[in-house]
C-alpha cells in the first residue's frame, strides 16, 4: 500500500499549474523543512495526516485543480465524510480564471492622471479596506476613460511576469 507521504507528494505533483515543495509551504505558511516532512516516507509514517492540515493542504491544492476530496482521503476519512468536506473546499474556492497576457499600459503620466482622479472618489475618512475596494471597483472605468494605448511595436519594451514584480518589490518607498 502507498504510503500517506507518497500520496500527498503525487497529489501536489499533479496540481495545475504546478506547486513545488516551497510553493505549497509557503501557501500554507509553514516552513519548508515542515511541510517536505509530510512528504517524505522515512520521516512521515503514519497513516493519516491531521484533519486541519489536509483540509488546508485540500483548499491549497484545489485552487491548481486537484480534486479535494482525493486529499481529504489522506485524513483517513470513508467516501460519506469525505464528500462534505471536499464540497465545502470547493465551495471556498475563488472563483478566479488566470491567465497570461501581453499588456500594454498607458504612459506613466497617463497612470498618474487616472489614478489622481479615482483617488478623488475615495473619502477622506475611508479606511483602507474601503479605499481599495472603492478603487478595485473604479479601475476599469479609469482605464476606459484614458483610451487605447498606440503602441509602436518595435519600440515597446517587454517585461517578464517576474521582473515585473521584482521591479513592483524594489521600487516601492
Amino acid at each position: 500500500m502507498e504510503s500517506i507521504a507518497t500520496r500527498l507528494k503525487a497529489l501536489r505533483k499533479s496540481a495545475v499549474p504546478p506547486l513545488t515543495v516551497r510553493g505549497i509551504a509557503e501557501a500554507l505558511g509553514m516552513p519548508f523543512g515542515t511541510y517536505s516532512s509530510y512528504e517524505t516516507p522515512s520521516r512521515y509514517k503514519k497513516g493519516e495526516l491531521p484533519l486541519d492540515l489536509t483540509r488546508r493542504i485540500a483548499a491549497v491544492l484545489a485552487r491548481h485543480n486537484v480534486d479535494p476530496a482525493e486529499v481529504m482521503k489522506l485524513a483517513g476519512l470513508n467516501e460519506g465524510e469525505v464528500e462534505p468536506e471536499a464540497r465545502a473546499i470547493e465551495a471556498a474556492k475563488p472563483l478566479v480564471q488566470y491567465v497570461t497576457m501581453a499588456v500594454a499600459l498607458p504612459s506613466e503620466d497617463a497612470l498618474a492622471d487616472m489614478f489622481q482622479s479615482l483617488l478623488a472618489l475615495v473619502p477622506a475618512d475611508a479606511t483602507k479596506a474601503e479605499a481599495a475596494r472603492i478603487l478595485a471597483q473604479r479601475l476599469p472605468a479609469g482605464f476606459a476613460a484614458i483610451g487605447p494605448v498606440a503602441l509602436d511595436q518595435g519600440k515597446a519594451p517587454v517585461i517578464a511576469p517576474a521582473e515585473a514584480a521584482q521591479s513592483l518589490a524594489t521600487d516601492r518607498p
